[in-house]
């Protein structure tokens, strides 16, 4: 058992953030409510020593914040691998794992400025409302994509989706995809459509994943600007 190799510091790591793996799985569930909690909780526990094995403080970015991403990360793992023909909830998944990218970013950015921001309060407020705006994109997409095949020609499923996406923001949105070059679309295409993960489109294209995550982080800025721009007084 993986277990059995933590040190006493990186059990203690464990202890200390294994509270809050019921309370990830809840959410997680509360999104995606395929599994049984137990069930997210299990790959919640498992997540969180893997973590911990592999958690290095010199980087500065805080275990809770490291372990959370990786945590979260196998539930909607555990979400696709147990339910590959999963429909009513792609939606969803799509949003956990375009968000689940970016913040993940943000932590690795984290580790390169090795733990020390150095940036001001107003440049961090700005980055923070920036990633606001990607996560808002990235879920914009998730749910402007494809109907899924079990609400082709349901009246009420239909509806409820344009309940969760405003028609204005969907035209915003079909607007600045059509604005993007061929590489950025057949990354929409890739990620939010056919629903492949960044690792494997990564290796689809050839490129690093941590290029594409990059990348993907640069189209929905773009978008955004995009959408911001076509909603403004000069659209």
């Amino acid at each position: 058992m993986t277990e059995g190799r933590l040190n006493s510091e990186q059990q203690r790591l464990v202890e200390r953030v294994a509270p809050r793996v019921v309370k990830i799985a809840r959410a997680v569930r509360s999104q995606v409510g395929t599994l049984q909690v137990e069930d997210f909780e299990s790959a919640g526990y498992e997540a969180l020593v893997k973590a911990a094995l592999r958690y290095d403080p010199s980087t500065g970015v805080p275990f809770s914040g490291f372990a959370y991403l990786r945590i979260r990360g196998a539930m909607i793992d555990a979400v696709r691998s147990k339910n590959p023909a999963i429909r009513q909830h792609r939606r969803a998944l799509r949003a956990m794992a375009a968000t689940q990218a970016l913040y993940e970013e943000e932590i690795q950015r984290a580790a390169t400025d090795g733990g020390a921001d150095p940036r001001s309060l107003k440049e961090r407020v700005e980055a923070a409302a920036e990633l606001i705006r990607k996560t808002t994109t990235a879920v914009l997409l998730s749910k402007a994509s494809p109907a899924d095949p079990e609400t082709t020609g349901d009246t009420a499923s239909r509806a409820a989706d344009e309940a969760l996406i405003a028609a204005e923001a969907k035209e915003h949105l079909s607007g600045a995809i059509e604005r993007c070059d061929p590489d950025e679309r057949a990354m929409i295409e890739a990620l939010y459509h056919r629903e492949i993960n960044m690792h494997a489109y990564a290796a689809e294209v050839g490129v690093h994943v941590s290029t594409i995550s990059r990348r993907h982080a640069r189209l929905l800025r773009k978008l955004s600007d995009l959408m911001g721009a076509r909603a403004g007084p000069s659209s």
